[in-house]
């Protein structure tokens, strides 16, 4: 009776619950069916399948409760200090999303932006198990390549992945490690032909070590602030050891901050030639000539990445700026070949070069978005592609100190951080904003409520980011910072924010949609800010204007402009429209750029060109045009033709201003019926997108003369879209 009822009560159990996975089954993380009641000899499916055999000798891993040694409060109090000091030297957290700032929000926490944390938990054993295997393939592969002293990366794509599984069955089959006795050298080996061509060095030529250390100097003070793509002592430690006379990968390098710095130098040894014309264009290019892009076949080494990194932000001012976009591609291709893109794994052992790797990589990505920006070019590295950490926030000199910045200095590499996450939000503008049709729409990125919503996600990642900026980088026109460098990098961030709020909001001023109004409000707006923030700064210093300075300018004045012309139609006085002195302003800063940045000059004269639609712009800077100034002249005194701006308080923007309240005072200065009519919403529409080439603009303007204003009507777009 008994034995009944135990049988009876035992059909509504559950089946009992396998408590333990085979060896196979237990590395390739998956169900084991092995220890049950119908399994022959205690062999699972999976090994039958595989056609191995199935064993359990790895040991149980113990689970439970850990014993933890009774603390008392001191105890505690100590770990708790250890732990915050060690969270202090850190001061950033993963993914770069902000430093780690009390009560600071993070300007991406949307759920359009960023992962939410229980899917970016749920995936840190799957990229661990990634680590795992790329660290295993790494060892067992390391022959593959032709310099065997290289790191390597293999992704989990690659076929050497499936290559690595079936060794691991192998080596279980046969209970040891499987060598691989038998190779044949020329498959392995560097073939001879190759060798010659590795073994080739350039023969680069420097100019005198006085001009080095001038142009270094310039380097670190003007660009490197910045960009801060290089680390300072070592570089300059190793230009006084004469290391780029051995090293040609660093003589590259150097050749590279020559040629930047050279923008900045009055010396005629920077020059090519002597016309005085043309000299003051040819600023570096004898020494960035001499530099041999790539070496296709060896692991790209830190110097050579940097040196990309340089070039993209010299060629961005000569006469092919898409030359800029390649050589950041290069230079992230190099990155991820080497799989500096990714998080090392717990085990890795860290090296002291490591940073210097994470800054390289952080710089591309720092760079791309705003180069495509401005060249309308695609971008070839996504956010979720990387889970690399953020770089330390800490300054050069505090390197072998383990890069710990002390607490009562502000730290000038917080720039770069708050920059990063700038570019994030581009990154993702552009995607969503930019990218193809076909993407857009499969992806659902399309329709007017999907464009109301991820509007306002991208105007809230953007207010969070303003108001996170901290004191030292946050910039007051009636208050700057005292500090040149920190003016520098307030400068470029304030500016670099209100152009990105003009790209997140330039697609719905150039075509009909229901946000037209409010987007054209805030470009106005942000087009104001932009160039009374850069003729401030021009006015201080009165030299070339910082890197991605030029196309901000130009852009807010052609967004003015448009205004300008939106508002003469509609029967709005012009006179003392105090957008005409910002143009003004906008054309000076133009200008004055030309004389080294050969791409400026296109931009000035499209700026000049736009005006010219209406009539010529009211105050004289065209006869600037007529005779060349001189190099000396540009660089030693302030040029006539710039018009100072109204005082601050005749312009809405105020520091600190949310975009509400931008919509606010923006809609109490212009009028937006006039500058939406039907003309010259057309010419919102028909306008080009590409900043760096003359032909679509061309068109642009021909068309202009040849019709009129109403020219921007759908035979002029039918025929745009066809190019």
């Amino acid at each position: 009776m008994a034995d009944e009822t135990h049988d009876e009560l035992s059909s509504y159990l559950p089946p009992p619950k396998n408590q333990r996975s085979c060896d196979v089954c237990k590395h390739r993380k998956i169900r084991c069916d092995g220890l049950t009641a119908n399994r022959p000899d205690n062999t699972c499916s999976h090994c039958l399948q595989f056609g191995v055999i199935c064993t359990y000798l790895q040991p149980v891993k113990k689970r439970g409760r850990k014993m933890i040694k009774k603390l008392t409060t001191e105890d505690m109090q100590k770990e708790i200090d250890r732990l915050t000091a060690e969270l202090k030297a850190v001061s950033v957290c993963s993914r770069c999303s902000k430093p780690l700032r009390s009560k600071a929000p993070d300007a991406l926490r949307t759920p359009a932006l960023t992962p939410d944390a229980e899917t970016a938990s749920s995936e840190s054993d799957d990229d661990g198990d990634a680590l795992d295997i790329q660290q295993n393939l790494v060892h067992r592969f390391s022959h593959f390549a032709l310099d065997a002293n290289q790191n390597k990366y293999f992704g989990l794509a690659s076929n050497l992945v499936l290559a690595n599984d079936a060794i691991a069955i192998k080596q279980q089959h046969m209970g040891r490690s499987t060598a691989f006795p038998f190779r044949r050298r020329i498959f392995w080996d560097t073939l001879p032909w190759e060798k010659e061509a590795l073994n080739r060095r350039p023969h680069y030529v420097y100019p005198a070590d006085d001009l080095i250390s001038t142009l270094v100097a310039i380097y670190f003070d003007t660009i490197h602030p910045t960009h801060p793509i290089l680390h300072r002592p070592s570089f300059e430690r190793s230009v006084a050891q004469g290391l780029h006379l051995v090293n040609q990968d660093f003589g590259g390098t150097l050749l590279a901050v020559l040629a930047s710095a050279s923008r900045y130098s009055n010396d005629p040894r920077v020059f090519v030639g002597k016309d005085a014309n043309t000299a003051s264009l040819s600023a570096g290019w004898k020494f960035a000539s001499q530099i041999q892009p790539m070496n296709k076949i060896v692991e790209p080494t830190l110097y050579e990445v940097q040196t990309y990194a340089l070039l993209s932000l010299f060629m961005i001012g000569s006469s092919g700026p898409q030359a800029s976009w390649v050589y950041i591609g290069l230079g992230i291709r190099c990155l991820q070949q080497r799989g500096e893109h990714r998080k090392k794994p717990d085990t890795y052992k860290a090296k002291a070069e490591d940073e210097l790797w994470k800054r390289a990589f952080w710089t591309f990505v720092g760079l791309e978005p705003i180069v495509c920006l401005c060249l309308g070019r695609p971008m070839g590295l996504r956010t979720e592609e990387y889970d690399l950490d953020c770089p330390i926030d800490a300054d050069d000199e505090y390197m072998d100190n383990g890069w710990v910045q002390p607490p009562d200095k502000p730290s000038r590499y917080t720039y770069f951080i708050y920059h990063l996450r700038l570019s994030k939000i581009l990154s993702d503008a552009m995607r969503r904003l930019y990218g193809s049709k076909r993407e857009r729409t499969l992806l659902g990125w399309t329709g007017p409520e999907w464009e109301e919503r991820i509007v306002k996600e991208f105007d809230k990642a953007m207010s969070d980011f303003r108001d996170s900026i901290p004191a030292h980088l946050r910039w007051d026109p009636e208050n700057p910072p005292k500090d040149r460098v920190f003016f520098d990098q307030s400068v470029t961030l304030y500016v670099t924010y209100n152009y990105i709020l003009t790209a997140i909001h330039r697609p719905f001023i150039q075509k009909r949609s229901p946000l037209t109004t409010a987007s054209l409000s805030i470009c106005a707006a942000a087009a104001r800010t932009i160039i009374q923030t850069a003729d401030m700064w021009f006015k201080k210093f009165q030299r070339l204007p910082l890197s991605h300075i030029n196309n901000p300018v130009f852009v807010s004045g052609v967004i003015l402009i448009m205004c300008t012309l939106g508002n003469k139609r509609a029967g709005i006085p012009t006179v003392k429209n105090e957008d005409l002195a910002r143009v003004s302003a906008a054309m000076g800063i133009l200008k004055y750029s030309e004389s080294r940045l050969q791409p400026v000059g296109r931009l000035w004269e499209l700026l000049q060109e736009l005006w010219s639609f209406d009539k010529p712009l009211p105050i004289d800077i065209s006869s600037a045009s007529s005779e060349r100034e001189t190099d000396s002249d540009l660089l030693s005194s302030s040029p006539e033709h710039i018009i100072v701006p109204p005082p601050a308080e005749s312009c809405p923007v105020k520091p600190g201003m949310s975009i509400e309240e931008l919509l606010a005072a923006a809609g109490t200065s212009d009028s937006m019926n006039g500058t939406l009519d039907a003309d010259i919403m057309s010419m919102w529409m028909a306008a080009p997108c590409d900043n760096m080439h003359l032909e679509p603009w061309s068109a642009y303007y021909e068309n202009a003369r040849t019709d009129g204003p109403q020219f921007m009507g759908g035979n002029w777009m039918e025929s745009s879209e066809g190019q």
